[in-house]
């Protein structure tokens, strides 16, 4: 998914968004809600539940709302610690390059070997990083 800073439409994009599969659950569903609802209310086939009915879909939409926040916050935390771990291992990428760029030598006569060197590295480890970044996101290579 490629983002950019300027475009607010970029919050509301069909590629990469979860709203194709959850859709192809809610549609159904909404359509028979629909249908049901249409064939209770129109056709008289309502009844008072009696007061067992009531504790049993009160029970339900307990145990459905529990699973549901549970399940929302589990997936929550694992994402942060997913994104707290690649932020650590991206410091500790940037820690160790620049630490050694830092000790490379000061010496006059070296200075275009020690450029060369610092250059080199430092595209080696933009690309050592990405390359781990790229593992860790399961994208298709382009």
């Amino acid at each position: 998914i490629h983002y950019t800073a300027t475009q607010a439409s970029s919050y509301f994009r069909w590629r990469g968004s979860v709203a194709p599969k959850s859709l192809r659950w809610a549609l159904p569903c909404t359509i028979i809600a629909i249908a049901c609802s249409y064939l209770l209310v129109q056709k008289g086939w309502t009844t008072d539940p009696s007061p067992s009915e009531r504790t049993a879909w009160g029970l339900f939409t307990s145990i459905l709302g529990f699973l549901l926040v549970f399940r929302a916050q589990l997936s929550y935390s694992r994402y942060w610690e997913g994104l707290t771990l690649l932020e650590r291992a991206s410091g500790v990428w940037l820690n160790g390059c620049s630490n050694i760029i830092a000790f490379c030598s000061l010496d006059e006569d070296k200075q275009e070997q020690v450029d060369d060197f610092q250059y080199l590295f430092s595209r080696y480890m933009s690309l050592l990083m990405s390359y781990s970044l790229h593992d860790v996101s399961k994208l298709p290579c382009s």
